[in-house]
């Protein structure tokens, strides 16, 4: 298989839960009609795909927290106002034209917990949204301790679910200024380039201080006029040979552990927009894969191949780079790999694009209209060795 134009790498704004965190509700879904603020929740709130305007269309569901022990992973979930979490949510008056009830959502001092607001309802078929986009209005009263004063604002991470782990990739959003009201707009396509089946979405919007740049504690900020806009047009996507977006514990169980070469005996897998593996690196000649069976052949012959990677560093950056490739086997059990991509200039904790042509021309007699098997191959590639995790995600083979 032979790199198009070497490496086509493409930085995306779309950072996920990483270190072993929850990247979505994990709560699973509820479409019961409850209160905010003694506001009804109905029909006449909001019509189409008006989700929060002066109230809440519970035809998109209810308010919701979920908040987990950053250590153990435990999690509860809560559906009223007041609650043991260290996120609290109320409806109030804004004092700022064109807002007039909103949605309050106020963080406490607990630490080591990340906690987060969303609406949540069963599953629905949203994909007449396709070309679409979430928006929604942001105004942040108190930075707490999530303000970065040397970039100058915080960041906020924006999720939708198709029922966990079925879910997109975080969308960072900055907020620069206290006490403004700012709109924000994120295109659906996005989010279903990140992982997200519109078919089967059941958290139209989940929102947190980002876990990954900041603490989330003393944050205040306030919600409003949260909507999903129909767009125009189609979106014309390529035949797909091969996906794979992770989206269930089945898909990460058949990705299997392979050691090759060097002292690594394990790596420890988990779901978090994407398949995050933790390798317990022992040398820089450890070499492992991550590699799935197909159900039946495919042909990879001039065709496109397509991963997601983030590097999810212990500290502030792998100590060396790690290389990895995309591996096939054919049926005579014969390999065909790109040549290796290396994650030197890739920002720690962000989610990157990279594509490759796959060619016409295979060596060694390798079958092309044959494969069996598909790896992620990676590399060790000195001392120190690195340390932390990896995720992948949304692996395609389009025509």
């Amino acid at each position: 298989m032979k790199s198009y134009l070497g490496l086509l790498l493409v930085s995306l704004l779309l950072g996920a839960c990483g270190g072993g965190g929850d990247g979505g509700s994990s709560s699973g879904s509820s479409s019961s009609s409850t209160a905010i603020g003694g506001n009804p929740i109905g029909n006449s709130c909001g019509s189409d795909g008006v989700i929060f305007e002066e109230c809440l269309n519970k035809s998109w569901g209810s308010f919701h927290v979920w908040e987990h022990d950053a250590r153990t992973g435990q999690g509860q979930g809560y559906t009223t106002e007041s609650n043991a979490s260290n996120v609290q949510w109320r409806l109030v008056d804004s004092p700022s034209a064109g807002h007039g009830k909103v949605v309050e959502v106020s963080y406490g001092s607990k630490a080591g917990y990340v906690s987060q607001l969303f609406v949540s309802s069963d599953s629905a078929d949203r994909s007449a949204y396709a070309t679409g986009k979430l928006v929604f209005d942001l105004n942040v009263q108190n930075f707490g301790d999530a303000y970065d004063r040397n970039k100058g604002y915080m960041l906020f991470e924006v999720i939708v679910e198709c029922g966990w782990p079925c879910l997109s990739h975080s969308v960072k959003i900055p907020a620069l200024i206290q006490n403004q009201w700012a709109t924000y707009e994120i295109n659906i396509a996005d989010l279903v380039r990140s992982g997200l089946d519109l078919k089967a979405v059941n958290t139209a919007i989940l929102i947190r201080p980002s876990i990954d740049d900041a603490p989330q504690t003393g944050v205040v900020f306030q919600l409003d006029n949260i909507k999903w806009v129909k767009g125009t047009g189609s979106i014309s996507s390529p035949r797909e040979v091969f996906a794979e977006h992770f989206n269930t514990e089945a898909s990460a169980n058949n990705w299997k552990f392979i050691n090759y070469a060097g002292g690594i005996s394990e790596i420890h897998k988990h779901l978090s927009q994407g398949l995050g593996a933790f390798p317990e690196w022992t040398s820089s000649l450890d070499h492992w894969a991550l590699e799935t069976s197909l159900s039946k052949a495919i042909n990879i012959k001039n065709k496109k191949a397509s991963l997601q990677i983030k590097l999810v560093s212990a500290d502030s950056g792998y100590s060396s780079p790690i290389e990895f490739a995309l591996v096939a086997t054919d049926g005579a059990g014969r390999e065909a790999s790109t040549e290796t991509f290396i994650s030197s200039g890739m920002p720690d904790r962000e989610w990157h694009q990279i594509g490759v042509e796959l060619g016409s021309s295979f060596p060694g007699g390798f079958n092309a209209a044959d494969v069996r098997k598909l790896a992620i191959h990676v590399y060790a590639t000195g001392t120190p060795f690195p340390y932390g995790y990896i995720y992948l995600d949304t692996i395609r083979i389009t025509e």
